[in-house]
């Protein structure tokens, strides 16, 4: 974790699903791209594409919580920078397409890759998608578990993006809250020496 109040939000997922139109929808601060023009059959899909990472960022309450939104390339071959971004992350924003299916086999995989590797709490966001249960229905499918939670958006809408925001930061506190709870009982039962033999 970064401080007491400020959060890395690895915001991930599989080309053109969305993870760009998420930080633009609700940065607070211009957002820093590294777009590019597209070429080859991937160009019939967008006009343009992140090829090292999109950042942005989002306070509360004055500042006090500060998250700070990490976005990688879907592209394969700049797949390497998920992995230089992905250090020190306390959640990760897993961005889909709901009507884009060709992409939800490889993104399961690097779905399931993530959470066992970070081992930090996630969120999905199912893009394109009105209908929750839908978005849940395709989460799981992905790997996701009953504890991750899914947000079905339209994330060129920017209410829909602070709606994937919300569930971030109830999912950051219930993480916070349960390693604080484990924290302590650890510690009193290491002062009353419980355990030893």
């Amino acid at each position: 974790m970064m401080s007491d109040h400020t959060f890395k939000i690895l915001v991930t997922g599989p080309y053109a699903a969305g993870k760009t139109s998420l930080i633009q929808s609700v940065s607070q601060t211009q957002v820093i791209s590294t777009d590019v023009v597209t070429s080859g059959d991937e160009a019939e899909v967008k006009a343009h594409t992140t090829v090292a990472m999109d950042f942005g960022t989002y306070a509360l309450d004055g500042d006090d919580v500060r998250l700070l939104l990490f976005g990688t390339p879907g592209q394969p071959r700049f797949r390497f920078m998920t992995n230089i971004l992905k250090g020190d992350v306390d959640i990760v924003a897993f961005v889909l397409d709901a009507q884009a299916p060709a992409t939800h086999a490889p993104a399961g995989v690097e779905l399931r890759s993530l959470l066992a590797d970070l081992q930090v709490p996630a969120v999905i966001g199912v893009n394109r998608c009105d209908d929750l249960d839908e978005a849940r229905r395709i989460a799981r499918s992905l790997g996701a578990s009953e504890d991750h939670p899914v947000v079905a958006c339209q994330l060129n809408d920017p209410e829909s993006g602070r709606q994937v925001v919300v569930e971030i930061l109830i999912s950051l506190l219930a993480h916070i809250e349960t390693s604080t709870t484990t924290s302590t009982t650890t510690s009193t039962l290491s002062a009353s020496g419980a355990g030893v033999v």
